[in-house]
């Protein structure tokens, strides 16, 4: 939850219970980490009731969810590519904005089902919406980090956490150990 980001202030009560209630749940039943992320980047629905849709109320744009889902499961600091190559990595602006489409699908609405007070949302999938390079203003097409782009008609989330989950994605296993090692030890292999 810390890592998320889930507070009431951000999500109000109700949604930080259920965002809190599904990991508590999913820890209890020992749920693989990969499926775990997988529910998290694929939710939608209520945020009242299915707890991982809140993770798109806690970042509600696309750059805000490319640089939290690209610091939180692949172990990468996206944010300095916003508006420059980055200085240490071989990733670039449009890394960056590739990475941004698969999130550029995502919309929400408000919901009156636990009535007109309750502040609800429900988190889907918009049929358009796209991000463009800032300098050329072309339009990119959803791309994992240093890979090929996918079918921007496919949903762009699940193909996302197909490539995040995936055995041979050189960031995601190495972003947990890493994780796991500084919980354990006081600090990372690779600190910050």
């Amino acid at each position: 939850s810390d890592l998320i980001r889930s507070n009431s202030a951000a999500i109000g009560e109700q949604g930080m219970w259920a965002l809190h209630n599904w990991l508590t749940d999913a820890f209890r039943q020992d749920k693989p980490w990969d499926r775990i992320v997988r529910e998290l980047i694929t939710a939608k629905g209520s945020t009242f009731s299915n707890g991982p849709a809140n993770y798109f109320r806690i970042a509600s744009n696309p750059q805000d969810l490319t640089e939290a889902t690209s610091q939180l499961f692949l172990g990468v600091r996206l944010q300095c590519c916003k508006c420059q190559n980055h200085p240490f990595e071989p990733l670039t602006q449009t890394d960056y904005y590739a990475f941004a489409a698969f999130f550029a699908r995502v919309g929400n609405k408000p919901s009156q089902e636990f009535g007109l007070f309750g502040n609800e949302t429900v988190i889907l999938n918009r049929p358009d919406g796209e991000v463009s390079h800032p300098k050329t203003g072309k339009v990119l097409p959803p791309t994992p980090l240093r890979g090929k782009p996918v079918d921007p008609k496919a949903d762009r989330r699940r193909e996302l956490a197909d490539w995040l989950t995936a055995k041979d994605n050189p960031y995601f296993a190495r972003n947990l150990a890493n994780r796991l090692f500084a919980y354990l030890m006081g600090r990372g292999l690779v600190d910050p």
